[in-house]
């Protein structure tokens, strides 16, 4: 009874996540990998930590927009034409073309291309057309991604900001605190590992109770 039990509630977690259904083997099965829960009759678990769920940046900033956070203007191009023509359709002097790729140092890497850099400012819609053919369809190799690197399907076609100042603020789940944490530094940009690594103190760490969440002095730290 367990067992099944067990079984049926990885099988519910898959299919959401594909969100289209799945026979109850192949969903555990891609939950699993190669687990071996079903070696032996189910007598064996392997323990393996995995990452069930890895947003793109675009998808972020539409999580932040429906919490009410204002972003910069932008859409996703999955093809040298669609950026041209969204590039046309924000109207502004000067774009950003970001890559999406699940992986960090985006700004610093550079493309089997030969083009260097994730993240680029253009000029005109050509030009936007342009980089991201560079970009679409080729490997981007970063710090993160290692020698493989990492195939980018789209770019991220946004108005370009001008910030007086940056700030780092992140959330994270931390086992010697089990549960999330807080992360910030008024050290912020695209070099927060460097920061991290150079000048940790300028990073602040605020543990959150799981079952009580934020508070506001803690907020307000």
């Amino acid at each position: 009874m367990a067992a099944s039990m067990f079984y049926g509630r990885l099988v519910a977690v898959a299919t959401f996540r594909n969100h289209r259904p799945r026979t109850a083997q192949r969903a555990a099965a891609q939950v699993l990998g190669s687990s071996g829960l079903f070696n032996n009759h189910g007598l064996q678990v392997q323990q393996q930590q995995q990452r069930n769920l890895s947003l793109h940046e675009y998808m972020s900033m539409e999580l932040l927009q429906e919490a009410g956070v204002s972003i910069p203007k932008g859409y996703v191009a999955k093809s040298p034409d669609e950026a041209y023509a969204i590039a046309k359709k924000l109207g502004s002097k000067d774009v950003v073309i970001k890559a999406q790729v699940l992986a960090g140092g985006r700004g610093k890497g550079t493309f089997e291309s030969g083009l260097k850099g994730g993240v680029k400012i253009v000029f005109s819609p050509e030009e936007a057309k342009a980089v991201s053919s560079q970009m679409i369809g080729k490997k981007l190799f970063t710090k993160q991604t290692g020698e493989k690197g990492r195939i980018c399907n789209q770019v991220l076609v946004c108005e370009r900001k001008y910030p007086r100042r940056e700030y780092y603020f992140a959330i994270t789940m931390e086992r010697s605190f089990q549960g999330p944490v807080l992360i910030g530094s008024s050290h912020g940009g695209v070099n927060i590992e460097d920061v991290a690594a150079e000048t940790p103190e300028a990073i602040i760490k605020e543990p959150i109770d799981i079952e009580e969440g934020i508070k506001k002095e803690q907020a307000l730290h």
